[in-house]
């Protein structure tokens, strides 16, 4: 009897001993789980930050190049046309002379370019830029397309426009300046529409056209570069403002480009 009760006592401490090595067993690998996925947390947290950084640093650099473009524009070619439409203006001829309708005509073309080059120094400031709400800024740029007289644009603007960081709307206008880039050089579209929806919980963006479309199917990877299509630094672009960018597009039926970005009020 009292051997039953010795090997009952040691199956009940062998079975708690076993209990409590696999309770420190199970504690252990969670607790190192967790360490582990904290690491791999932190890792791509701090890879994130670096790719941002190099990011901000590209798109500082290419802002400062438009920027120093923008004042050649204004400060150069401008005071050149300028001196060149204030010399024709100078030339006095007589109605019935046959120069005269070349010279009024060379007069109104030159009056264009400085306009349009003004137009193209604006789009190309940053300051300039952020001083105005996105809309008006799409606008310009729209007008600029459609002075063209290749394509008819649009903006459609829904909701209370409210303004934002703005080097948020730079990086923002930025993108639409790609979208439309890319429409211009590969859609060979007759139209191109543009909406702003701005809804309590952020802006919604929104820019087709009727063009040619492309495959998108190898195009799915954000990280592809396509020589070309500028489709990589629209993605890039995203991921740094923390927004939403899909792409829809078939041969044939035109391209939609959508934006979703979260605004802090």
């Amino acid at each position: 009897m009292q051997a039953l009760a010795d090997d009952i006592v040691i199956v009940i401490g062998s079975t708690l001993l076993m209990l409590l090595v696999s309770s420190f067993v199970v504690v252990f690998i969670f607790i190192h789980r967790s360490q582990y996925n904290k690491h791999l947390k932190e890792k791509e947290e701090i890879k994130n930050a670096f790719e941002q950084e190099i990011l901000k640093a590209q798109l500082e650099m290419q802002e400062q190049t438009l920027h120093t473009l923008s004042q050649e524009i204004h400060d150069n070619i401008g005071q050149v046309l300028s001196l060149a439409k204030l010399n024709l203006n100078t030339i006095l001829l007589a109605d019935d002379n046959p120069a005269a309708p070349k010279i009024n005509t060379t007069k109104e073309l030159v009056g264009k370019a400085i306009q349009d080059l003004r137009n193209l120094s604006k789009s190309l400031n940053t300051d300039h830029i952020s001083q105005k709400k996105l809309s008006e800024a799409l606008q310009l740029e729209l007008d600029m397309i459609g002075k063209t007289g290749v394509f008819k644009t649009s903006l459609h603007v829904e909701g209370t426009e409210e303004p934002f960081d703005p080097q948020k709307q730079l990086i923002l206008y930025r993108m639409v300046q790609e979208a439309l880039q890319n429409i211009i050089k590969h859609a060979k579209a007759g139209c191109i529409w543009v909406e702003l929806k701005y809804l309590p919980e952020g802006l919604e963006l929104r820019i087709q056209d009727d063009g040619t479309g492309f495959d998108l199917a190898a195009l799915q990877n954000p990280d592809v570069k396509e020589k070309g299509t500028g489709l990589g630094n629209m993605y890039h672009r995203a991921r740094l403002l923390g927004a939403d960018l899909s792409i829809q597009s078939q041969l044939g039926k035109g391209t939609l480009t959508q934006l979703s970005l979260p605004i802090k009020r």
